[in-house]
């Protein structure tokens, strides 16, 4: 467990009758990028939220730098450094791309709920310091530019990186991007995974994605995890998921694969 920031250990899921994970097991190793696919309804989403302390999870066990974090609230989780993107983008529409990154910093302040209704030296202060780190970051992933504009109005790829810079502003150890590349052209799919190995290596972080483009995920992932009905069908590297049985059929289903 000690080059994992990531344990998740038989890890079931039930709602009802329905069973959304079953017997799920997966490590993450440190300053690496791992990939978790497989088709529509498999389980990832609901995979993330529990990882994440939005769910609960029936049985098994979630660890994170070797502490037991299974029925956290999800507020504990950001200050223990995991932060997360979700598949459709949540930008605050009227906020400007810089206000949205603020926001990222907001869980480090240290001012009272009526300093800023007064707007007292304290609060003043901090925001001054938060709007600093803001820009400071802003220029790190090459949006410094578009800091005054609507964030909605910017295009879609940029949008994206937007959400992640917010996210990177939480301090984040372990980054889970929830198909970060979900509705871009291919020229911004190609961007995009610059973009995330780029900010791994200078941020040092270790990443977490969903995606369901296969192009996508191959070209970034050292290892990937496949899950299918709930149930973990196939791990390894890029290489060995495109060739495994298991996997092929889940894609493409049992007849395909024979014929």
């Amino acid at each position: 467990m000690e080059n994992n920031i990531l344990v998740c250990e038989h890890i079931t899921m039930k709602f009802g009758g329905l069973v959304a994970l079953n017997d799920v097991s997966l490590n993450v190793t440190k300053s690496s990028i791992t990939g978790l696919i497989g088709p529509n309804g498999a389980g990832k989403t609901t995979m993330f939220n529990v990882i994440t302390c939005n769910l609960k999870p029936t049985l098994g066990n979630i660890f994170f730098e070797g502490k037991n974090i299974t029925g956290f609230k999800p507020y504990k989780i950001v200050p223990l450094g995991m932060a997360r993107t979700f598949q459709n983008i949540r930008l605050f529409e009227n906020l400007t791309v810089l206000e949205n990154i603020m926001i990222g910093f907001a869980h480090k302040v240290k001012y009272r709920l009526f300093e800023p209704i007064l707007k007292t030296p304290k609060f003043l202060n901090q925001e001054k310091e938060i709007k600093i780190k803001a820009f400071e970051l802003l220029e790190k992933v090459n949006l410094k530019e578009k800091a005054y504009l609507k964030a909605t109005g910017l295009s879609y790829g940029e949008q994206r990186k937007v959400e992640i810079a917010r996210a990177l502003a939480t301090s984040p150890k372990l980054l889970l991007l929830d198909e970060p590349a979900a509705g871009m052209n291919p020229s911004e799919k190609i961007a995009l995974m610059y973009f995330i190995k780029e900010i791994k290596d200078s941020f040092n972080l270790t990443i977490l994605l969903i995606e369901h483009d296969m192009k996508f995920v191959m070209g970034i992932c050292q290892k990937i995890y496949v899950l299918d009905y709930g149930a973990k069908i196939a791990e390894g590297t890029p290489e060995e998921i495109q060739k495994n049985p298991k996997v092929i059929a889940a894609y493409l289903g049992e007849a395909n694969v024979k014929g």
